[in-house]
């Protein structure tokens, strides 16, 4: 066998399967990890989940960043779920008592969701918008909702350029910020504004598609079977998922 097959680094690996196996695969991590009961099987879903981010074309800066993001509403969320359920308390600070039983809940929640995020990022971060929507179109999701990712991802920063614009003027107007009336009225118009002109430019955009023969639909249909390689992913990942479920039920 040729050593020029095993020239490539291992985070190219995901990145040469096909949209609708990583979608699959995506919607099983997330699947198994919501279903992980115990703390082991938890964490065997975080260490998969980052297994899978090593073989894949990620920037781990990136992701690291966005999981900032989520792991602001997980604080909050350690912080008020023992607070909020009755049990026996774990430690009090005053009148406060944080609950054995909330803390334990939370931290179940807050590796679900770490698990679910990171499995996720890891199969369709480095996926292009256009290759996920062909994968969902083909895997039978409504074409609206494909319709309404494509454009999203296409026309977002059309959108935030004019947000930026409508700041830029309110700026050179003396506007600063505080916290006070006529601050949130500025707001208020500020955002009432955005809306009317995102209308306008997607009416405009509506225009020069259908100038073009744009019809409603597009063709997002994947002919191309399914090769041996994705299917030997399922079925790795497939065994992988099972023998986890099988450590949280015998845990």
């Amino acid at each position: 066998m040729s050593l020029a097959r095993f020239s490539d680094t291992p985070a190219l690996l995901i990145t040469r399967l096909d949209p609708r196996s990583r979608i699959i695969g995506a919607v099983f991590c997330v699947l198994a990890a919501v279903s992980m009961t115990t703390t082991v099987g938890q964490i065997g879903m975080i260490i998969a989940a980052l297994a899978l981010a090593t073989f894949a074309d990620v920037n781990w800066r990136d992701m690291l960043h966005r999981l900032a993001h989520v792991e602001g509403f997980m604080v909050v969320l350690l912080i008020l779920l023992p607070l909020s359920v009755d049990g026996r308390t774990f430690i009090a600070f005053g009148p406060l008592a944080l609950s054995e039983t909330g803390l334990m809940r939370a931290l179940a929640i807050v590796l679900k969701v770490n698990a679910s995020v990171i499995a996720t990022m890891a199969l369709l971060a480095t996926l292009e918008p256009v290759r996920l929507g062909r994968g969902m179109a083909t895997l039978g999701v409504p074409a609206r909702l494909v319709h309404l990712l494509l454009f999203l991802v296409r026309y977002q920063s059309l959108f935030r350029e004019e947000g930026a614009r409508l700041m830029e003027a309110m700026r050179a107007r003396g506007f600063a910020p505080r916290l006070d009336m006529r601050t949130w009225r500025a707001y208020g118009n500020f955002t009432g504004m955005l809306l009317v002109r995102s209308m306008e430019r997607a009416e405009r955009v509506e225009e020069s598609m259908r100038c073009r023969g744009f019809s409603g639909k597009f063709p997002l249909r994947m002919t191309r079977a399914l090769n041996p390689t994705d299917y030997a992913f399922m079925c790795l990942l497939g065994l992988l998922i099972f023998g986890l479920f099988l450590l949280d039920r015998l845990a």
